[in-house]
C-alpha cells in the first residue's frame, strides 16, 4: 500500500466533526493542510469556543470581528454551543451587539456562555428559542421590552452581573423550566435588589450574598436537592455588615430547610458567630444528608467552632460531611492558628459537649486542608470522632507544598487513641510541578488481612503440592 494514501478523507463526516470538534477553532479553519477533502468539514461544526484578547489597534480589532463573522456565517448547519471568553487591553467595553445577532440569525442556539475577563460590557439578549443554559460573567444585562422568557432554559449562571430589579425578576418568573442557578448579581442603579424563585422544578440553587440585595427568596420549590450558600466577607468587614449577611442568609437558609445537599462557605460560620447573632441560627435540616464546608482558615476561631456545633445540632440525620479549607488571602491571618493546641481544644469540645443528634446518622468525614491545619479544624474531627458512633471513614486529605508537621500527626493520634471508633487517616500531597499521592493507614484490621492472606496461600500451596 503506498504511503501517500489519505485514510482520513474516507471517514464519515460525523467523526470528522467531532475531531475537529476538540481543536481551537483557529486550527480547525487551518485543517486545509491535512487533506483537500477537509479545507470545508469545519464549517459543518456545531460548537464554537473563541478565546479572544481583544487588542488596541482599532484596525486590528476591526480584523477580528470580520473572522468572526466570516466564521459564523459559514457555517452550514445550526450553531448549539457558543462560548465567548474575551479580555480588552484597553480596559475599555467590547460590543457585543454584533455576536448575538450572527449567532442569533443561526438559529438553533442551545448554550450561550460569555466570559468577560475586561471592563464590565453591555449587552442586550436576543430572544434564543432554544436556549438551554445561559452563562454571563462581568457584565452589564439588558432585556428587550418584549422579551417574552427563555421557555426552555434550564441552567442560568450569572456572576457579577448587572441587572435591573424588573429585568431580573423577570428572567426568573419566564424560565418555566429552570432547574439550576448559580451566581450573584449586582444592581444597575442605586436600587437594592430583591429575588424571589418560584419556580417548582428547580434542583439546585447557588448564591454568594452581598450588599446589593436585600433578600433573596424560595417561595415555591418543592424539588430543591441541593443548595449552596456564601457570601462576600472581607477582613475589614464590620459587625453591621456581618450582622446584615445573618439576617439576609436566615431567611434563605429557612426557605432550603428540606434540601439533602447543602453547602456553607466559612464566611456563613462567622457571620452567625457574632455575638448580635449567635441565635439567629435555628433552621432545622430535617433531611439533609450530606453538608459541605469550605473557605479560608482565616475565618475560624473559637466562635466559629462553636456555631459549627450548633448547625450539627440541627441535622439529625446527617450522613456525609465535608471541610474543605483554603490557604488565607493575607499569610498574617495564620498568626495564632497554625500550631495545633490540645489544651484549646479540649476547652472548646466540653463547652459543647451533649450533642447526640448525629451521633447515629454520621458515618463519613472528609476534611481537606492546605499548608496548614489549625486548631479549630483540630477540634471539628476530634469533636465529630467523640460524638459519632457509626462513622465508617474519615479522611484527612493534605494539599499542600510541604512535609505534615509531626505534631500535627501526633495530634492526629492522639484523637483516634480519644475516640471510641476505629478510623482510617489519608495524607494525599500535592506537589507544584507534579502529582504524587501519599497514603498513611491506621487500620487495626490490616493486620488481620495479612494474617488471613498468609494462611490462604499456605493453604492453595499446601493442595497444589499435595
Amino acid at each position: 500500500m503506498a504511503e501517500d494514501v489519505d485514510r482520513l478523507s474516507s471517514l464519515p463526516l460525523d467523526i470528522k466533526t467531532s475531531i475537529l470538534g476538540l481543536l481551537p477553532i483557529e486550527d480547525a479553519v487551518r485543517t486545509s493542510s491535512l487533506s483537500h477533502s477537509w479545507r470545508h468539514v469545519w464549517t459543518h461544526l456545531s460548537s464554537l469556543y473563541f478565546n479572544i484578547s481583544f487588542p488596541d489597534d482599532p484596525d486590528l480589532h476591526l480584523w477580528w470581528v470580520e473572522v468572526f463573522a466570516y466564521i459564523i456565517s459559514s457555517l452550514r448547519g445550526p450553531l448549539i454551543n457558543f462560548y465567548l471568553c474575551y479580555y480588552a487591553h484597553d480596559n475599555k467595553p467590547v460590543d457585543l451587539f454584533w455576536f448575538l445577532i450572527l449567532i442569533f440569525q443561526k438559529g438553533g442556539l442551545q448554550r450561550l456562555s460569555i466570559n468577560n475577563h475586561g471592563c464590565s460590557a453591555l449587552i442586550q439578549l436576543p430572544y434564543f428559542q432554544s436556549l438551554r443554559v445561559l452563562y454571563l460573567c462581568h457584565l452589564h444585562l439588558l432585556l428587550p421590552d418584549d422579551f417574552q422568557g427563555f421557555e426552555h432554559l434550564e441552567d442560568l449562571s450569572l456572576y457579577s452581573v448587572c441587572i435591573s430589579q424588573k429585568d431580573i425578576q423577570l428572567l426568573i418568573d419566564s424560565s418555566k423550566n429552570l432547574k439550576m442557578f448559580q451566581g450573584h448579581v449586582d444592581s444597575d442603579n442605586a436600587e437594592i435588589l430583591s429575588l424571589i424563585f418560584n419556580s417548582p422544578l428547580i434542583t439546585n440553587i447557588q448564591y454568594y450574598f452581598t450588599d446589593s440585595v436585600k433578600q433573596v427568596r424560595v417561595i415555591n420549590a418543592p424539588n430543591l436537592e441541593k443548595a449552596h450558600v456564601s457570601a462576600r466577607i472581607v477582613a475589614t468587614s464590620s459587625k453591621e455588615e456581618y450582622a446584615f449577611i445573618a439576617a439576609l442568609t436566615s431567611k434563605f437558609m429557612a426557605d432550603i430547610a428540606a434540601v439533602s445537599d447543602l453547602s456553607l462557605g466559612f464566611e456563613i460560620l462567622k457571620c452567625f458567630s457574632q455575638d448580635a447573632m449567635s441565635c439567629a441560627l435555628r433552621v432545622q435540616f430535617l433531611q439533609l444528608r450530606a453538608l459541605h464546608l469550605q473557605g479560608s482558615v482565616s475565618c475560624l476561631d473559637e466562635k466559629v467552632f462553636a456555631t459549627f456545633c450548633r448547625l450539627l445540632r440541627n441535622m439529625p440525620i446527617l450522613e456525609s460531611l465535608d471541610i474543605k479549607c483554603d490557604d488565607p488571602d493575607v499569610l498574617e491571618d495564620l498568626v495564632g492558628l497554625v500550631e495545633p493546641d490540645a489544651f484549646k481544644v479540649n476547652e472548646w469540645i466540653k463547652k459543647a459537649d451533649g450533642i447526640s443528634c448525629f451521633e447515629q446518622s454520621l458515618r463519613r468525614l472528609t476534611i481537606s486542608v492546605t499548608n496548614s491545619i489549625n486548631i479549630v479544624v483540630m477540634g471539628m474531627i476530634r469533636f465529630i470522632l467523640l460524638n459519632a458512633n457509626v462513622i465508617e471513614l474519615v479522611e484527612i486529605i493534605y494539599r499542600g507544598d510541604n512535609e505534615v508537621e509531626v505534631s500535627t500527626v501526633e495530634e492526629l493520634n492522639l484523637v483516634e487513641k480519644l475516640s471510641t471508633v476505629e478510623c482510617n487517616f489519608f495524607f494525599f500531597f500535592f506537589f507544584s510541578f507534579f502529582f504524587f499521592v501519599s497514603i498513611l493507614v491506621f487500620i487495626p484490621e490490616c493486620l488481620n488481612l495479612w494474617v488471613s492472606s498468609l494462611y490462604l496461600v499456605e493453604y492453595i500451596i499446601f493442595n497444589l503440592f499435595s
